[in-house]
């Protein structure tokens, strides 16, 4: 923890409130406990306000803070005051260049925080602002009651020196990708969580950060680049990189086939990818290190896949178009449970619709068996591997009734569109199948 000082004034987005000459701040090192040590700072030097907004302001600062740790890699200064009932928190860091990437939503795979979103939830004003050695991001939560805020929002900085090259993304798809995005962030996030705790942990810092930093700029870019084409779910966008990055993209993938081990052996808590997350994930860094280098785009669309992979064809989950599908269909969610099915999975099963939905998979599933499909989904989640996704397989299934009835399945994972990974299973009668 170091003394205080203040940086100087730079470009800023939204109208902040001026901070006082005299306002406390703290200087944090670059280590995960400063978050702690930031949060206990804030409750301490707001003492005395409300406690909801106290509570919501060093929930919004641990966000901050850990941000500025993980992604900025310098140390953080954080300056609270109250004015007139107000709580006013700026967060700042030395990387000024270093742009704000807000994200919206949740994933079973991002097991750590959006910070940014949290605060377009929760803070009354919120915005950033940016100087020659330093970036701030501010909010400020008022008292119930108070009027509608003005509009507020986040500054994008560039470095307008930096030469780069074209990269087409062509066929882009939506849910899959913001999946991927953010089992690739959960996965470095913990790693380095784990590296500042961890003298023995496999891969040196300097390789994690480098990786971070890469994975930052294609998910900054990606954020702000203009679609050239949308069909459907596929969209396709030309991103402006810098001409020097290949090495890091490398590199950005070397640890993410690392760490995707290290988490099917279970030494971290993140989740491995599914064959359609492992899959998008090559095909994004494959394309722009390949593109860096001098080679022409190829499409999602047109690219190989992997035995397991989602077909590059297959929209994202919608549960509307279940029920308009005359295939027998079944949706089940990570937790091995079943979220929608249509009438004619219902029929072919003898239940209810509306008694179906909410059941365990199991349910469906004789006795006998039920222990081998438990091992065999706890293995997909806990692997990233399966031997069946994409396949037709067949199996006795257990109807309502109790009777049992031959189904061939084949079951596929899909995107929702919040990051979630929807289970689909199609089924139809063995016996009429041939």
């Amino acid at each position: 923890m170091l003394g205080t000082r203040s940086y100087p004034a730079g470009r800023h987005d939204g109208m902040i409130m001026p901070r006082p000459k005299n306002a406390p701040a703290r200087f944090f090192s670059p280590r995960p406990q400063s978050v702690a040590e930031a949060r206990r700072f804030v409750r301490n030097t707001l003492h005395g306000a409300q406690s909801d907004m106290l509570d919501t302001a060093q929930l919004l600062v641990s966000e901050l803070v850990t941000n500025a740790v993980m992604y900025a890699h310098t140390e953080v200064e954080v300056c609270a005051w109250t004015m007139d009932g107000c709580m006013h928190v700026q967060v700042s860091d030395r990387e000024p260049g270093r742009v704000l990437i807000p994200h919206s939503g949740g994933s079973a795979y991002a097991g750590t925080g959006w910070g940014l979103a949290m605060v377009e939830q929760l803070a009354y004003k919120y915005g950033a602002f940016a100087g020659a050695d330093h970036k701030t991001v501010w909010f400020e939560l008022w008292p119930p009651g108070t009027s509608q805020p003005p509009t507020s929002g986040w500054t994008i900085t560039e470095n307008p020196d930096t030469t780069t090259v074209s990269v087409t993304l062509a066929n882009v798809p939506g849910a899959l990708h913001e999946a991927a995005q953010k089992h690739r962030e959960a996965l470095l996030r913990e790693s380095l969580l784990a590296v500042s705790d961890n003298h023995t942990f496999p891969i040196s810092l300097d390789d994690l950060q480098i990786a971070q930093n890469a994975n930052h700029v294609i998910g900054a870019t990606l954020a702000s680049a203009a679609e050239d084409h949308i069909h459907g779910d596929l969209r396709t966008v030309r991103l402006e990189l810098p001409t020097d990055m290949q090495g890091a993209v490398n590199k950005l993938s070397q640890v993410l086939d690392e760490t995707n081990e290290m988490a099917r052996q279970g030494q971290l808590l993140t989740r491995p990818a599914l064959p359609q997350i492992s899959a998008a994930t090559r095909w994004l860094l494959g394309q722009i290190a390949s593109q860096l280098a001098g080679h022409g785009p190829i499409s999602w669309t047109e690219a190989p896949r992997e035995s397991g992979a989602t077909s590059p064809a297959l929209a994202p989950w919608n549960a509307g178009q279940l029920e308009t599908s005359s295939t027998p269909t079944i949706a089940a969610d990570d937790g091995n449970r079943i979220i929608d099915a249509n009438t004619a999975a219902a029929e072919l099963l003898g239940w209810d619709c509306k008694n179906l939905i909410g059941q365990r998979i199991t349910a469906i599933i004789p006795e006998h068996l039920r222990e081998r499909h438990i091992a065999a989904f706890t293995s997909l989640l806990l692997t990233g591997h399966s031997h069946i996704l994409g396949l037709w397989v067949t199996f006795s299934a257990l109807r309502w009734d109790g009777q049992l009835i031959e189904v061939s399945v084949c079951v596929q994972t899909q995107e929702a569109a919040d990051g979630r990974s929807v289970f689909v299973a199609r089924l139809r009668n063995a016996k009429n199948s041939g």
